[in-house]
């Protein structure tokens, strides 16, 4: 969806970011061999597995990898990720509620 104003795509919607939360917060719930991640850690894990992450090189030499965030991820973008990390609870048998 583009802003009727400037034209620009709007970023993901309230709705679709309570959802996503929503998810998280469920998934912040169960444990995985035993641990339980917190919301944050599913944030950064999906990001970093379905947005990927950018390798930026510091003055020092070292190299810092940066996940790409979801915060400008247009309404489209966000329902695509939210396929994405919806489809992975799918398959590893957690079930969402509506």
């Amino acid at each position: 969806m583009k802003c009727p104003t400037c034209g620009r795509n709007q970023t993901r919607s309230t709705e679709q970011n309570k959802r996503y939360w929503k998810i998280l917060s469920l998934l912040a719930l169960i444990e995985i061999k035993g641990i339980r991640y917190d919301s944050e850690s599913w944030h950064e894990y999906f990001k970093f597995k379905f947005l990927g992450a950018d390798d930026i090189k510091l003055p020092n030499g070292k190299v810092l990898v940066r996940v790409k965030s979801t915060t400008n991820l247009d309404v489209g973008e966000f329902a695509e990720y939210m396929t994405q990390v919806e489809v992975w609870c799918n398959d590893h048998n957690v079930y969402l509620e509506e």
